[in-house]
């Protein structure tokens, strides 16, 4: 371990691996928001890597004391590599921040004055943008992401509201880099992403809504999200490794299980984002894959409550319930 822990405004944890061709760039443009008045903490967190960007984390470390380095000996992945960060946040606020995109530094700033603003605010979700493959081809938010967001930001941006009032942003798409917190407040409330090697930002998604006292939406746009169609990015996987979504969505609904109330209030949001990622993952899937895959998606499927299971009938989509009855059948159709 390098670096240092001194109390700051804003702490960015960074898991990486293998990115020695964006590492520095990403870390610089969290140390420039020292021009802007906001002290930062960066916080990088080597998941084993074996190209060189290890040496790059620690060159950094020693040129800059707001840098804290931290090392993985086996690869975990990004989500137990953000919880080897999180403990050694002293920022009041925390984001966490992907090692080869684009951060949107005034976004950033306004979003943490508005939180000052806000003490009651705990999380803060704002938009973001795709860039895809080599021509540089800009894409603005999911179309489903953008349904919901135009939805809640209908009186106007930013939104404010409980995590009940803004519960869909439960079913938008699980980035972490999109949100920032209060440290304080997720150190009290518990703050967890999942352990699987894809999809493990699941989780986190959702602790971040539904644990915080109030939720801040904004249409600004924080992150530009490089994505490389054929890239090695986790994104791209659909081998064995995509099984682990199914793992990651088990553990979403480990947390449901624990909480009757928020089970019963939120199940069937679960339910649609569960079903949204299954017919995403689903036709990507290397053929071989396809029978476990099913099978462990039906397994799933029969953890569903059967009041909740009603409820989704009657009222929230029957459509869904009809899905997920045919699917558990082994009548999908595919």
């Amino acid at each position: 371990m390098t670096g240092t822990a001194a109390p700051c405004d804003l702490s960015v944890i960074i898991p990486f691996y293998n990115a020695a061709a964006t590492l520095e760039r990403v870390a610089g443009d969290v140390l420039a928001l020292g021009g802007e008045g906001v002290r930062c903490q960066v916080i990088l967190v080597d998941d084993a890597s074996t190209d060189g960007s290890g040496e790059i984390a620690r060159r950094l470390a020693t040129e800059h004391p707001e840098v804290l380095v931290l090392r993985h000996e086996v690869n975990a992945g990004a989500g137990v590599a953000r919880m080897t960060g999180w403990p050694h946040a002293t920022g009041r606020y925390a984001l966490f921040f992907d090692a080869d995109d684009i951060l949107h530094g005034d976004v950033l700033c306004l979003t943490l004055a508005r939180m000052e603003a806000h003490p009651q605010v705990d999380t803060a979700m704002l938009a973001y943008r795709y860039e895809r493959g080599k021509a540089n081809t800009g894409l603005e938010m999911s179309f489903e992401d953008t349904k919901v967001f135009r939805r809640l930001l209908k009186a106007g941006a930013p939104a404010i509201g409980t995590p009940a009032e803004m519960g869909a942003l439960l079913t938008v798409t699980n980035y972490p880099w999109n949100k920032v917190i209060r440290t304080a407040h997720f150190r009290r409330a518990g703050l967890r992403f999942g352990t699987t090697h894809v999809n493990n930002d699941i989780l986190g998604h959702w602790e971040m809504i539904v644990k915080a006292r109030r939720v801040m939406l904004s249409d600004e746009v924080i992150c530009t999200h490089l994505v490389d169609p054929e890239g090695e990015n986790i994104t791209n996987q659909f081998g064995a490794q995509r099984l682990q979504m199914l793992e990651a969505l088990g553990e979403l609904y480990d947390m449901l299980e624990s909480d009757a109330d928020l089970r019963r209030r939120e199940a069937h949001r679960f339910w649609r984002l569960a079903q949204r990622l299954y017919c995403w993952a689903r036709p990507r899937l290397e053929p071989g894959i396809v029978p476990r895959f099913d099978a462990a998606w039906r397994a799933l499927i029969g953890r569903i409550d059967l009041g909740d299971y009603a409820d989704l009938r009657l009222r929230h989509d029957p459509a869904l319930a009809d899905a997920l009855a045919n699917h558990l059948l082994d009548r999908q159709g595919s």
